[in-house]
Formats: structure tokens, sequence, C-alpha cells
């Protein structure tokens, strides 16, 4: 039987190394990550590039499913959830990845899932059921609302890896041509998420919505000032942004 190769990744120490136990007493698993958090899942994820990853639901920086939704294409690894959620939970997860497997983890329980998930990596599928309706279970209100957790840097993608910003060198986030942007030390990066989850997920204080289609961060600001009855900021890095008359008033009182 060829190796398994899995990474997984828990922010509870205990969990993290119980489920690495159960995993490596599968003598054909081959656990070449193990991640305290979701940013550092993806980094291991894009490095090693393993054939299934094991995620728990709630982790620093990005949740499971958050992490699950930046690993899309032919040659993303296998998603199994790891959580304690309800039974409700389970069953829209069921829709998103090969399996789940409820905490605290069944020794029985695992083997059952590791036995699924070699076969589905024995027969080159990367992914189970219709991607279609993975995309959708991914993208549903319901799920997105498993972490409200303010983000601490900016998943972006850069190449076919994902990039971790700091948020202090994202001056702007903004939309253009559907799609929504960073720009950092002069570079523009896609995001995954829209501006609206920005918005509720950036760090209370730190970013404003300045119109429909642009967060600003408040420590970008350099000047700002009203042209022709309307308020323009300009950013540190040379930037000129407008604000809408809708959002003028509530920038200027964060600006004070």
């Amino acid at each position: 039987m060829e190796r398994l190769r899995v990474v997984l990744a828990d922010d509870e120490p205990r969990a993290r190394q119980f489920l690495e136990k159960l995993l490596s007493e599968h003598e054909h698993v081959e656990v070449v990550g193990v991640a305290k958090g979701g940013g550092e899942a993806l980094a291991m994820v894009a490095k090693a590039k393993p054939d299934a990853v094991f995620l728990d639901i709630h982790m620093p920086d990005l949740s499971g499913l958050e992490v699950a939704r930046h690993l899309k294409g032919d040659d993303a690894p296998i998603v199994v959830f790891v959580t304690a959620y309800d039974q409700h939970a389970i069953e829209a997860f069921e829709l998103a990845a090969l399996d789940y497997v409820l905490k605290p983890i069944r020794r029985d329980r695992l083997d059952e899932t590791v036995q699924r998930v070699t076969r589905e990596a024995q027969m080159g599928a990367k992914r189970s059921g219709n991607a279609a309706a993975v995309r959708e279970a991914l993208d549903a209100e319901p799920l997105r609302e498993a972490s409200h957790a303010p983000l601490h840097r900016l998943p972006v993608r850069h190449r076919r890896e994902v990039k971790l910003l700091d948020l202090d060198q994202v001056p702007i986030v903004f939309s253009r041509d559907r799609l929504v942007l960073a720009r950092s030390e002069g570079r523009e990066f896609l995001v995954d998420y829209t501006l609206q989850e920005l918005e509720q997920r950036l760090p209370e204080g730190q970013f404003v919505r300045v119109h429909r289609g642009a967060l600003v961060n408040m420590h970008a600001i350099e000047s700002y000032g009203a042209e022709d009855g309307v308020l323009v900021l300009r950013l540190k890095d040379g930037t000129r942004v407008e604000a809408s008359e809708r959002r003028a008033a509530e920038v200027r009182r964060k600006l004070r």
C-alpha cells in the first residue's frame, strides 16, 4: 500500500498530539506536518503537498472552514474536519469534505476515516462528491458564521500559495472587476473574502469603509481634507481615496 501523507491542524495541544498518535499507528500513514493554527496549516500544505489534511474548526488566524476554502484546484488535498460541533453542523460539513471526526476522537471512528481517505487517495480523487456542491457548501452563510474571530493577518493568493500579510502592511483593500484585492508594498494580491466579510473580521477601529468598494487602514492615512465638497484621504503610499457622501461623516468621526 502506498503511503498516505497527512497534515493535521488543531490549536489544542492534547487533541493535536492524540490525533497525531492515532494517525501514526497506521503503518501506511505519514504525518508530514502538524499545525497549531489555520495559517500555519496552509503554509504546511503548500510546502508538503499532502494527500489529506485533518482540520479542527476553531483555530487562530483561520478556521478550518476558511482553510478549506483556500484549498482549491485539482491538486488540493482531501479534507477531513475534526469537530465538536452539534449534529446539524456536522450534516452541513459532510457536503464540504470527505468525512468528519467528532470529538472526543474514537479510535475505531478514526480508523474508518483513514480507510475512506486511503481509498479516495488511491483512486486519485482529491475531492469527493460534486465540486460545485463542495464550493457551495463552503461558501454557504451558515458555515461562514462558524467563526467571527478577528483576522490578525490577511490571507491572500500569491502564485500557487497563500501568503499571510501583516495588517500594518495593507493600506487598502478594494474591489475591482468583481475581485477583492489587497495592496501591500506596491503590489496587489487577490483576497478570497468579500469586503463585507472583511469589514466584520478585520480588527475594529483599524480599518474603515470609505465607500462601497474600499476599506482603508487608519494607520496608513497621512492626511485628509475636503476637495470640491468631497472628503479625500491621502495614504502614506501616495494613494488618493475619495470617501462617499454616505460614508464621509463616519470616516471623519473615526479620524478625530
